[in-house]
């Protein structure tokens, strides 16, 4: 096996070329990396599929996970159920030392199931390790049976995508005895911006809001506790998962797995790590945003530069569509901006606040880009937006040319 120099949470070179990082190193199990190197999303996705040519044992005594497809292509992934287990229980663990679960709290679970997509099922694994009530209806369920369901037992804790529980504040706005409360929020598939957040306070009476990060790859893996709420940094175990920042992106390395290991991943994310203790269990990470970019001929739009031009625009939610269109027999890009518009919002404003974004992305006047470009904006109803079928969750930049 060659030669293994141990380090405290530092990666050590191993024969072959690989590396790892301790408390573990089965050698059978190793993918050989060279030094340094980063795996990202498409690698991994190879590897496991190259697994099932080598391993007769591939789909045997493994949890099989579904991405949302949000990234425009679905993956499966598979790991050790032990290991699996391992890893909720670690994160509850820290759950509960923080305060941000407890066996008192009574947990209304609204997230997805079905078709391998497990959010719904990690949740309920979740409230089941920490001792407290879960009551399963899932993002199907009907809005009237969630209202029946939630006078009768009063759960404390809603939990769900951001899109599913606006659908369900929407329609509790409209009861008449809509007094509903709850003292805390989890979120976990999509980001919760401040108009959902004042929106929510307003409907469920709920000031913490805790996210949850992870995806189908590295499993839940960091939480934010009540100090952090409504803000983007999350609390990771120690013991669970080694992060490092390479060229501002997270990068993670699952310290659990010694079946189908994930090492230096690159999660497609941003962020920072934020000093602690050095003895401390818990680390901090800072997410900033996703990095992906969006190619329109040779300029490029930023994912996030977007999503930060749409906050500031007084819009209940928001879509943009990419697409190749013929237009008077000439092929044009079609940028169609889809929103669901608040009282306090103007087609102009909008119109006028998108263009001039556009128009530091791009070195030409947007005048002289419209031979190649076409903008269009559509006012839409809250259940008109586009979601995963998957996951449910709503895609806020779907490009059709792909």
């Amino acid at each position: 096996m060659g030669i293994i120099r141990m380090a405290p949470n530092k990666i050590v070179n191993i024969s072959r070329g690989g590396h790892y990082i301790r408390p573990y190193v089965h050698q059978q199990y190793i993918h050989c990396m060279n030094d340094k190197s980063i795996l990202t999303k498409e690698k991994l996705h190879e590897q496991l599929i190259e697994l099932k040519t080598t391993d007769k044992y591939w789909n045997q005594s493994v949890y099989l996970s579904s991405s949302g497809g949000s990234g425009g292509k679905r993956l499966f992934f598979a790991t050790d159920i032990q290991e699996n287990l391992r890893q909720r229980q670690i994160l509850v663990n820290m759950m509960i030392e923080q305060n941000i679960i407890s066996s008192t709290d009574i947990c209304l679970n609204l997230f997805q199931s079905g078709n391998i997509y497990r959010s719904f099922e990690i949740f309920n694994d979740f409230c089941s390790i920490a001792n407290c009530t879960t009551i399963p209806m899932g993002a199907n369920a009907n809005n009237n049976d969630i209202y029946e369901i939630i006078q009768y037992f009063k759960p404390n804790v809603l939990m769900g995508s951001p899109y599913r529980l606006m659908e369900l504040a929407l329609f509790i706005e409209k009861q008449e005895k809509n007094e509903i409360y709850f003292e805390k929020i989890y979120f976990a598939c999509e980001s919760l911006d401040k108009i959902k957040q004042d929106y929510f306070k307003r409907i469920f009476h709920c000031s913490i809001y805790i996210g949850f990060y992870g995806s189908a790859e590295t499993g839940v893996y960091a939480c934010q506790s009540p100090n952090y709420s409504s803000t983007k940094i999350y609390l990771y175990p120690k013991e669970l998962v080694n992060i490092e920042i390479v060229n501002s992106k997270i990068i993670v390395t699952n310290l659990i797995r010694k079946r189908n290991q994930l090492i230096r991943f690159d999660s497609g994310d941003l962020g920072r790590i934020i000093s602690t203790n050095e003895n401390s269990k818990y680390g901090l990470i800072e997410v900033f945003c996703s990095e992906r970019l969006i190619m329109i001929g040779n300029d490029d739009l930023s994912k996030s530069d977007i999503e930060e031009t749409m906050k500031q625009i007084d819009v209940v939610e928001w879509q943009l569509i990419i697409d190749n269109i013929s237009h008077e027999k000439i092929s044009k890009i079609l940028l169609l901006f889809r929103y669901v518009k608040s009282d306090l919002t103007s087609n102009e404003i909008l119109g006028k606040t998108i263009q001039n974004y556009l128009q530091k992305c791009f070195e030409k006047p947007l005048s002289t880009l419209s031979e190649k470009l076409i903008l269009q904006f559509e006012s839409i109803q809250f259940n008109e937006l586009i979601r995963n079928k998957t996951s449910n969750k709503l895609l806020k930049i779907i490009d059709k040319r792909l």
